[in-house]
């Protein structure tokens, strides 16, 4: 599925190069980068960090990709640097139009989150431009998208180590780490939230997001592997 909706992501039809739909037929005639091999790739992925299963739909399409806390994030699809991407995200009854322009090289993460009111949808777009690549390491990133955490940081769970800190709402921040078996502990104004999170055995020269969202009265994370779509 992931390879079909990348395909559809280069063909500068309803996203500028994000189609989502699902007919092969006509893909493989759809040029890989449009804008041509001048300009450095962008990319931007699709998450879903609320309570109830995501939809996003293509503008101008009737292609869909379907997110939930099983499989809370998409690939990061190549896009037409420059050039805005476009579509609709429903959660439940909430539906909200979002759209993005990536600069070359750029990384766009477009989050949904629950909005304030019941029911409701709001989005957070995150956006990063790595120069940190390390094929010994792995690259661990943390996303703040709750303003209601103090102080966030994610530690490593029974010892002193701090991984990520200082990270501003609506921000992200990466580190290289060794490529081990980890996971991670938030702590909210110094006092750990929720259980330790596994990100399992990390791979050398991969790329991992842990996403920080708010969860009712309180906080909660998931992470992500940054793959992307081929």
């Amino acid at each position: 599925m992931n390879n079909v909706l990348s395909r559809l992501l280069w063909s500068g039809l309803a996203l500028s190069g994000l189609g989502l739909s699902t007919q092969m037929a006509t893909a493989a005639d759809i040029p890989l980068y449009p804008t041509g091999p001048a300009q450095d790739s962008s990319f931007v992925r699709f998450v879903d960090g609320g309570s109830h299963p995501l939809d996003v739909t293509a503008a101008g399409s009737n292609a869909r990709l379907s997110l939930d806390a099983a499989n809370p994030s998409s690939h990061f699809f190549p896009i037409a640097a420059g050039k805005p991407v476009a579509g609709t995200l429903s959660a439940g009854s909430a539906r909200q139009e979002v759209s993005a322009t990536a600069q070359p090289g750029e990384f766009v993460s477009i989050v949904a989150l629950d909005g304030m009111d019941k029911g409701g949808l709001h989005t957070v777009t995150v956006r990063e431009k790595p120069d940190d690549f390390n094929a010994l390491k792995a690259s661990v990133a943390f996303y703040n998208l709750d303003a209601g955490c103090a102080a966030p940081t994610l530690k490593v769970p029974g010892r002193d180590i701090v991984l990520l800190d200082g990270v501003a709402v609506g921000q992200a921040k990466r580190r290289q780490v060794n490529p081990v078996s980890l996971s991670v502990q938030l702590a909210c104004g110094g006092q750990p939230v929720g259980q330790p999170l596994s990100l399992g055995t990390l791979v050398a020269g991969q790329r991992y997001t842990v996403m920080l969202v708010p969860a009712g009265a309180h906080s909660r994370i998931f992470f992500a592997n940054d793959a992307v779509s081929h």
